[in-house]
């Protein structure tokens, strides 16, 4: 169960699709089903996001979703039946692709990602589409699922900006992105190879990992030149079954991301609470293969709130997972939960706190 908490559905085991998530679905079938409308082979939405596959990797399924479309941004703070009820009316229309080759209907897709604004579209399946299951952790749920045969859709409405950053390197593209808008526009474009020297497609997963280390890094270039935080701060939130506890200390930067996965989690159901951790002092060089996209997600949202502040700290997240959060909704939870908790009043730590945190824990276990 150990492993099951580091992989998160990524097929660790060898297993593909996640058995785990598997016979959580067989559960909740019915549950979910009610979210969904009548299924049909022509829709009517709108659309502005760009999923790319991982599985088969380069010959891999991409899709527009096309229905009543909001960004994760616009989620925040819904219950997760009002979560799930908008994402599952999302329709998946794929075709299946080289992630490489760059075809003319590759590019017609990459002009509805690019759109900064959700775009009318129509589209019509060969086959009734299918619900298929599971949903994976880093990426919010989406609806039925069926080959394209047709699309079509109004004139996107494609910022200057990105066709001035497209031919940059996609490391300079992204940030560049990311200043103008957010991290969410910019792991869009570039998943859907818009960005880069070289334009190939890159997995909605990775791509969502990816942004938030690119832009987690430039961030700490600025933050080691920051002064260190005056006192030590306590932030906290709860959303969606996830307790967020973000301790800034008065010492230069190093980081530490702690997740407990309670006992009927959507991860745990060994009986027992697991807890697994990843840290860094300088800079991290190897993926957090313990916290996976959460490590990035938690981290970027803590840097950009140090910057805000001017200072530099040792911070340490403490994520705790209950049993209540028993679908993954995508990493979007963990990143904007951070930021809520950062965003309220923090409080002042006490001493005994300071030391139950083991901060040197922390440093050993890195080095």
């Amino acid at each position: 169960m150990d492993l099951c908490i580091k992989c998160k559905g990524k097929g660790y085991c060898g297993k593909q699709p996640c058995p785990l998530l598997q016979n959580i679905y067989r559960s909740k079938f019915k549950e979910i089903l009610k979210y969904i409308p009548e299924i049909k082979t022509d829709i009517f939405g709108n659309s502005a996001s760009f999923l790319v596959g991982r599985v088969g990797y380069p010959n891999i399924f991409i899709s527009p979703l096309v229905g009543n479309f909001e960004d994760v941004e616009h989620l925040y703070g819904l219950k997760k039946e009002e979560i799930l009820k908008i994402r599952l009316n999302l329709y998946s229309p794929r075709i299946k692709v080289n992630a490489y080759k760059i075809t003319p209907l590759v590019e017609k897709l990459q002009e509805i990602a690019m759109s900064i604004k959700p775009i009318d579209s129509e589209v019509e399946f060969y086959n009734k589409p299918k619900i298929i299951l599971p949903f994976f952790n880093e990426t919010p749920p989406i609806g039925p699922v069926g080959e394209l045969k047709r699309l079509s859709y109004d004139n996107p409405k494609i910022p200057q900006i990105v066709d001035k950053v497209a031919d940059d390197y996609s490391v300079e593209g992204v940030l560049k992105i990311y200043k103008k808008f957010d991290e969410i526009y910019a792991s869009r474009l570039f998943s859907c190879g818009v960005l880069g020297k070289e334009k190939k497609l890159i997995p909605t997963r990775w791509a969502i990992t990816a942004v938030d280390d690119i832009v987690g890094k430039e961030y700490l270039k600025k933050i080691k030149n920051y002064k260190v935080l005056d006192e030590p701060l306590k932030f906290e939130n709860y959303y969606l079954g996830n307790r967020f506890e973000v301790y800034f200390l008065p010492k230069p930067w190093s980081f530490k991301l702690i997740e407990t996965y309670k006992a009927g989690c959507v991860w745990n159901k060994s009986g027992r609470d697991i807890t697994v951790s990843d840290s860094e002092i300088k800079e991290r060089k190897r993926y957090a293969e313990n916290t996976g996209g959460a490590y990035y997600a938690v981290r970027l949202a803590v840097l950009e709130k140090l910057d805000k502040m001017r200072k530099q700290a040792t911070v340490i997240v403490k994520r705790t997972v209950d049993k209540s959060y028993d679908i993954p909704l995508g990493v979007w939870v963990i990143r904007e939960g951070v930021r809520k908790a950062l965003n309220k009043k923090p409080s002042k730590i006490e001493p005994d706190e300071i030391k139950n945190l083991d901060t040197q824990r922390t440093l050993d276990e890195y080095l």
